[in-house]
């Protein structure tokens, strides 16, 4: 740059930069040098030994880019031994490379001359051309400050809105890498979303009932047989057709089997009654794919899953009464099985009072939409909160979409006699599906309902 002190007095602010704000700032020619000086003109000078450390840089995997820019930035003014103008400010910027005089460490004795930083302070303090008042060291570390300020240096900490946004190390490199991958599988991958919505207000008040005791059980069946005698037999003008010869034997189950059954499980029946909560499971293939042998699972923890309304005799069975014989009966059961379309939900396991459902589809096309309208039958011996599972898989989904999701509910212990009454065949509490029970029952939708077969049931 030359020895000229007067080419120097022009500026008024001669700052040392160390290598940091070459490599680690924002480019020279943007950085905000009004914070420093606001009128200017700056000079900023750069040492040899921060010209080392920039060289040492230009192979370097992460810095190298940063000091070859710098390099060039100022190789004019290495050229041509004088300085280079990077702002035009306001304030004007220029920059050069210090001439300095040969260190005399034995007068720096608290300066390492092995420390790189050390190095730099000492050849601040011997740069030519510009008094020790009006130099000003400019750095992010602090080691370098605090041993230019112990020689009476000016410094001034570069601010961290100076510095480049951290680079990504190599491992959060890779996980960008693998976060893109992922990205572009799933956009060849469906994208499915499954919902349960339970259909009930809260809080949601279940009941487990105590048993009759021998008496109650004794006077409730008592109550039923003679409420419920055996009928007779309708015998029409073809006695053969007309004649039922099973009346008896099912009289005699329904009187010795049937109804002391169901007085001794009343409890269980109001239980499962009382128990019964609609809910909505929808899904939706919200993304761009179709979903491919696409499988749903809903499993129930601390219930079973319906599609009907369990519909107990809660009063008592009725008795069994006369068959008459139709010889076309069995051609009307007969029916031939529809073939499901690739686009339509079959039943692989259908909603029968079981833990879980099973649905399958060949092919759930995008932005379809598919709900079932379900009934699940609480335990209320399992404990709150009850939960339905949901898992969806398909052929070229990747993993499983699963979710899980609860109702709370409290229970309370209760006699059959809070409930209902079996005198006058009334409910003194309502149970949570009253409303649809009522309505379902008065459009005579008897397909709503789960008769359950008194006959056909096992005992307990």
């Amino acid at each position: 740059m030359g020895d000229s002190v007067v080419a120097l007095t022009i500026y008024s602010t001669i700052l040392f930069m160390d290598s940091m704000v070459a490599l680690e700032a924002k480019p020279l020619t943007e950085l905000p040098w009004h914070e420093i000086d606001a009128i200017g003109p700056i000079l900023v000078l750069v040492v040899p030994q921060v010209m080392t450390e920039i060289d040492k840089r230009k192979r370097d995997g992460r810095l190298g880019r940063r000091a070859r820019e710098f390099n060039r930035l100022i190789g004019p003014a290495a050229e041509a031994a004088s300085t280079a103008r990077i702002c035009k400010g306001p304030p004007i910027v220029d920059i050069g490379i210090a001439a300095c005089d040969r260190i005399d460490w034995d007068s720096l004795d608290d300066l390492d001359p092995e420390m790189p930083d050390a190095r730099v302070v000492a050849q601040i303090l011997c740069a030519r051309g510009v008094s020790d008042d009006h130099k000003l060291l400019l750095s992010h570390d602090i080691n370098p400050i605090a041993m230019a300020s112990r020689h009476g240096l000016k410094t001034r900490k570069m601010p961290d809105h100076w510095l480049l946004e951290p680079e990504p190390s190599p491992s959060e490199k890779e996980m960008s890498k693998l976060k893109a991958r992922l990205r572009q599988l799933e956009s060849t991958a469906p994208e499915v979303q499954a919902s349960v919505t339970f259909e009930v207000g809260a809080p949601l008040q279940l009941y487990q009932v105590h048993p009759l005791s021998d008496k109650r059980q004794s006077e409730l069946v008592d109550r039923i047989l003679v409420e419920n005698p055996k009928p007779e037999h309708r015998v029409p003008f073809n006695l053969a057709l007309g004649y039922d010869s099973s009346l008896d034997e099912r009289y005699e189950k329904y009187r010795n089997s049937m109804v002391p059954r169901h007085a001794a499980t009343l409890h269980r029946r109001l239980e499962t009654h009382y128990g019964q909560v609609p809910f909505l499971l929808r899904i939706e293939n919200v993304g761009h794919v179709q979903a491919e042998n696409l499988v749903l699972a809903l499993t129930a923890i601390g219930g079973n899953i319906h599609n009907r309304f369990v519909c107990y005799p809660l009063f008592g069975p009725m008795a069994p009464q006369p068959k008459v014989y139709d010889p076309l009966e069995s051609v009307r059961r007969f029916e031939i099985p529809r073939p499901v379309g690739r686009h339509e939900m079959e039943f692989a396991v259908a909603p029968h009072r079981g833990e879980a459902i099973e649905l399958h589809c060949a092919d759930f096309r995008q932005g379809r939409e598919w709900q079932f309208q379900g009934i699940a039958l609480i335990d209320p011996h399992q404990g709150s909160p009850f939960k339905l599972h949901v898992s969806v898989t398909a052929s070229n989904l990747r993993g499983a979409v699963s979710r899980s999701f609860e109702l709370e509910y409290s229970s309370e212990s209760v006699a059959a006699d809070d409930l209902i009454s079996l005198q006058s065949r009334e409910f003194h509490v309502e149970f949570p599906m009253q409303e649809q029970f009522c309505q379902q029952l008065g459009a005579k939708n008897l397909k709503w309902f789960d008769f359950t077969n008194e006959e056909d049931e096992e005992s307990d």
